[in-house]
């Protein structure tokens, strides 16, 4: 590109963000370490090409959270201001990206498919791989539910159908396992495709699939998307690389970001390899090192520590050589007697730097490698009248009522997803029992139609597969859900939610519930974010948008940073996260690292935990441990976590009073 912006766009940028940010005419790597601005790199790149002329439309931006996506797209607009509109440009998570393609040309893939699939959230997965585990006679004590879910989610990303599962996963699994999950894999996705419904793997696989299947679709997406940019490259999976790569020939240029030491998902599918093998896939691939950090500008002891732990691994990039003063306060360390007596002084301490220095608790945050760890902190921290909040909790769209309620909703989106269509008829219950669904099932079988056309027709016919009394329940049933589908067209969202709640009979049961008032309240909360993204999408609203945007949620979203509570949070829910104050607990040997990763050789990803947990500290850093601690019923008697051998001593101080 040969016009060079004079404006803000470059202002304040160091040389190799400015390096990066002008570079557009080939593939580039950006290799960013914490708090080295790789955010402002992105959003500033973006507004550059804008700024030179580059069609909105031609820009497509992949991130890993919505959260992210949507900061990035409110930075570009405050850089430019009125002087693009951004309507056309494409910034989205990968599964958002891949849904929007998919609601365009998925019926290119099978006739059942209309652009109004749901997506099934995790809930919604587990709930029909226990119904398929029921079909099939398949009890719990043959197989986990959870580690089927766990295979099968694990199979999609690596782009393996129920078709190939059996091949591809022979003498990975042991043959009677291998036998139940081909049988649940291809039943689960066959109710997927009669319910009109996509899961989360689904999204990515079923979009390489469109491509390989229909080579002009995809010619189409390469010459719009010319420049693609790629956040968090060293967290993408098989089925996003191969998507990213496939796009990806097509490009002018294509700009991925990440750092290698900061590659810690490995267990959904994540694979590190990818960004190490960047420039094997384009050799005349630009490399640069974003060396300036901005998130110590009070010392930066913390950083200089964990680039010594990140030394001991192997599998890095070696460009990176970080610009280290190693100033500031050293990294205290608190020895404990036990679990109590660590989580007490982790409390006291917070309690102290509240009180005595003035730090608000929003900004302190306790980490844990497992989540069991924090519940004799929760404990503490609640004795000592300090709120907190646990970031992978129970979820506002993960409890019960406000799950009841979308089923409702998503029904009227897709009256052919079955399992929305089986909760919403239970609640409240309706007088339709398990004899005559599975006479409803069967009919739905024998016809070759969804379990809501089977519905239809039983309803309409009196004399027809259910007794009388079900029949007419049935028929009230339907009759409710095609009229709230006929308001659905016209009524604005929030009072779509209203009606819901009042026609479904669901309010009444609510009120007769002995918890109502916080079950009402989590209903209410839930229409008034019906009522919030129709005022932030205006006049294209639709309820097919909000309840993708509610499917594609990640557990980062949920987190607001709000209302002065301490953050509690594992260190995979940590990253991209800072805080003032941060607390690593249970840094012993079989748990940081964690006894399992070691024994499937997971040494370095471990490491990798740890450097990302201690690098979200941008002023102080606890690591504690305790003598012994009891976890799982069970006393263990671990040693201190052999990472702490490899931060320079004379960075680490104990901290007195403890121990």
């Amino acid at each position: 590109m040969e016009r060079i912006s004079s404006s803000r766009v470059l202002d304040g940028l160091n040389p190799e963000q400015r390096e990066a940010v002008l570079y557009n005419d080939g593939p580039l790597l950006i290799l960013a370490g914490p708090g080295s601005g790789k955010t402002r790199v992105i959003t500033h790149k973006i507004a550059y090409l804008l700024e030179q002329g580059v069609p909105p439309r031609a820009l497509l931006g992949v991130t890993f959270t919505n959260k992210a996506a949507e900061e990035m797209r409110s930075r570009v607009e405050a850089l430019l201001g009125a002087q693009a509109p951004l309507g056309d440009l494409w910034l989205h998570t990968f599964h958002a990206a891949c849904a929007r393609i998919l609601r365009s040309h998925i019926s290119r893939l099978s006739p059942k498919y209309t652009p109004g699939f749901t997506i099934f959230d995790e809930g919604d997965q587990r709930d029909a791989i226990a119904r398929v585990m029921k079909e099939l006679d398949i009890s719990a004590d043959e197989a986990n539910p959870g580690l089927l879910v766990s295979l099968i989610s694990r199979a999609k990303d690596e782009l393996v159908g129920p078709g190939e599962f059996p091949g591809r996963y022979a003498g990975r699994l042991d043959a009677y396992l291998l036998e139940i999950a081909s049988r649940v894999y291809r039943r689960y996705q066959a109710l997927l495709e009669a319910s009109n419904a996509v899961d989360f793997g689904d999204l990515l696989r079923l979009t390489v699939e469109l491509f390989r299947r229909e080579p002009a679709i995809l010619e189409r997406y390469r010459e719009r998307f010319q420049y693609i940019l790629i956040d968090e490259y060293q967290d993408i999976n098989h089925a996003q690389y191969v998507f990213a790569k496939a796009l990806a020939q097509g490009a002018r240029s294509v700009a991925v970001v990440g750092d290698e030491d900061q590659a810690i998902f490995s267990w959904r599918g994540s694979d590190p390899s990818y960004i190490l093998k960047f420039r094997e896939d384009f050799p005349n691939a630009r490399v640069i090192a974003l060396k300036r950090h901005y998130r110590w500008p009070h010392g930066d002891r913390i950083f200089k520590a964990a680039q010594r732990l990140i030394a001991h691994n192997t599998q890095r990039v070696r460009e990176k050589e970080f610009l280290i003063e190693g100033t500031g306060e050293p990294i205290r360390v608190l020895v404990a007697r036990d679990e109590l007596e660590e989580a007490q002084a982790i409390a006291r301490e917070i309690a102290r730097l509240r009180d005595e220095e003035g730090i608000d608790p929003s900004r302190i945050a306790v980490l844990y490698r497992i989540n069991t760890l924090s519940r004799v902190v929760e404990e503490a921290l609640l004795y000592a009248g300090i709120p907190y909040e646990v970031v992978r909790g129970l979820r506002f769209y993960e409890r019960r009522e406000v799950k009841d309620v979308l089923a409702y909703l998503k029904l009227l989106a897709n009256p052919h997803d079955e399992i929305s269509l089986l909760r919403a008829l239970s609640r409240p219950r309706r007088g339709v029992g398990e004899a005559s669904l599975r006479e409803l099932q069967g009919l739905a079988a024998r016809e070759g139609i969804s379990l809501w056309e089977a519905m239809k027709r039983a309803a309409q016919d009196p004399a027809g597969v259910l007794r009388p009394k079900a029949a007419r329940a049935l028929r009230g049933f339907v009759e409710l859900i095609e009229q709230l589908r006929e308001e659905a067209r016209t009524l604005p969202l929030g009072d779509l939610g209203e009606r819901v709640l009042e026609r479904s009979g669901y309010l009444r049961e609510l009120q007769a519930d002995p918890n109502r008032d916080e079950r009402l309240g989590n209903v209410r909360e839930l229409i008034g974010l019906l009522r919030a993204y129709e005022r932030e999408e205006g006049a294209g609203a639709g309820l097919t948008g909000f309840l993708e945007q509610v499917a594609l949620l990640s557990d980062a979203d949920q987190y607001t940073g709000e209302g002065g509570r301490v953050a509690l949070m594992t260190l995979h829910a940590s990253k991209g996260l800072e805080f003032d104050v941060v607390f690593i607990v249970g840094v012993e040997e079989n748990l940081l690292p964690h006894g399992r990763s070691l024994a499937e050789g997971m040494l370095e990803e471990e490491r990798r935990l740890f450097y990302v947990g201690m690098t979200r500290a941008r002023k102080r850093l606890y690591l504690s441990l305790a003598h012994q601690r009891t976890l799982y019923g069970n006393l263990l008697l671990n040693g201190p976590s052999r990472f702490l051998a490899e931060l320079p001593e004379e960075d680490l101080v104990a901290v007195a009073g403890v121990g």
